[in-house]
């Protein structure tokens, strides 16, 4: 008996588009080259539209009011399609502190979405639906079951406990929204061990890697420069990084560089006085947000990948997406022992203090070999996205009424 076939709709909470790469968007560019995706679009508010409407922030203010038409087709580099659907502007929710008042609006919200929903399924003759909720538990609790789904799958790839922009509601929420599921997927060893405590099964899917694209940032070692030689980090610039460690490798090695590749989010107090206290060291630098087809050209000429994250629970739950980057690329990856990365333990050096983290950079900067740099490449390969959407769809099959 043939497999049952289905049609994928993920309630998102990233934006389609953006300066980073998304896991979500990733998995669905796969998806999209044997399924019909419909990608519900980040729900942006009345406030992002007035802000859009006034020049200061990028928002599709056209495509919100539906005088454009809210459904595009991207056609995929692969060979797939995936819709974007942009949803009218709901109502802010972040500043409202009760807990029934919230509910109440976002019901509202959801009753907003679910008309738009409902009226493209009819349009792209959307047939068994799979809805994925990538981390919206906020508007997935009123629209569980209101979508005709065959099954309701949380991805989950963030603790959402200690996302200070949804402190209030959102561990509350996702509780509940878990309950409503019939299966949880996560992107890290750390998030499994949380979410399976919340009785609904619960898979992994680590993050993956876009090989073909950051294996074009391999260079042979002896072909890398001479000097600087450049410790370089690319990522969102926030909170979890370690900042004393960091100054540590500036001043540890002032003929090298420091390079910082992405953009600085000041995300909890004191990490802006710390990122300008790094940005007085003469051989630190700071790029700002590069789209991702550019960041291969960066890691050609990095000696070293540094994952230098502090140790606690939000970076517990992470899987770096930029670790698999790195080795793609060919590039030595020194990192703290933040979460389990034990399969990474034969070409990542995982450490457990400064001092260690510093004499591993200085292994890589020093002691690289063209044996070493084929050993990461290979295990990169192994953990593509299209690796990772086919076990995402295994899980499905598995899942799914009629399999």
């Amino acid at each position: 008996m043939p497999p049952p076939t289905y049609d994928i709709v993920c309630v998102a909470f990233p934006s389609w588009e953006g300066d980073y790469v998304k896991s979500t968007v990733k998995l669905m560019e796969e998806l999209g080259r044997r399924h019909q995706v419909l990608y519900l679009d980040y729900p942006y508010t009345w406030k992002d539209w007035l802000l859009g409407l006034l020049g200061r922030n990028k928002v599709p203010v056209a495509r919100m009011l539906g005088l454009s038409d809210r459904l595009r087709v991207v056609k995929l580099e692969n060979g797939g399609t995936v819709h974007v659907l942009t949803a009218p502007p709901v109502i802010p929710t972040n500043f409202i502190k009760n807990e029934k008042l919230y509910n109440r609006v976002q019901r509202l919200n959801a009753s907003l979405i679910r008309r738009v929903v409902l009226g493209t399924y009819k349009r792209l003759s959307i047939q068994n639906p799979v809805v994925i909720n990538a981390f919206n538990p906020f508007i997935g609790v009123p629209l569980a079951g209101t979508l005709d789904e065959r099954l309701l799958v949380y991805y989950c790839y963030d603790e959402i406990a200690t996302c200070a922009w949804a402190l209030v509601h959102g561990a509350r929420v996702e509780r509940e929204f878990i309950a409503h599921t019939d299966a949880v997927v996560v992107s890290s060893t750390g998030l499994r061990e949380a979410k399976q405590k919340l009785g609904k099964p619960t898979f992994l899917v680590n993050n993956g890697v876009e090989f073909t694209a950051f294996n074009r940032g391999q260079v042979p070692v002896e072909s890398k420069p001479s000097t600087p030689k450049i410790m370089g980090y690319v990522g969102s610039i926030d909170s979890r990084l370690d900042y004393p460690l960091l100054h540590t490798l500036a001043t540890t090695f002032p003929d090298s560089q420091l390079m910082l590749v992405g953009r600085e989010t000041y995300d909890k107090p004191g990490v802006e006085a710390a990122i300008q206290q790094l940005k007085k060291q003469p051989n630190v630098s700071f790029t700002g947000a590069q789209p991702p087809d550019q960041l291969p050209n960066y890691l050609r000429d990095f000696r070293v990948g540094l994952i230098p994250f502090v140790k606690n629970t939000q970076t517990a739950a992470i899987y770096p997406m930029k670790i698999n980057e790195y080795l793609a690329a060919g590039v030595p990856v020194v990192s703290t022992d933040f979460a389990p990365l034990g399969e990474f333990s034969p070409v990542v050096a995982i450490t457990a203090s400064h001092e260690a983290f510093v004499e591993e950079v200085k292994r890589a900067l020093y002691q690289d070999s063209s044996a070493q740099q084929l050993a990461r490449v290979a295990l990169a390969r192994q953990n593509s996205w299209e690796q990772r959407a086919q076990e995402m769809e295994t899980i499905i099959q598995q899942l799914i009424p009629g399999a």
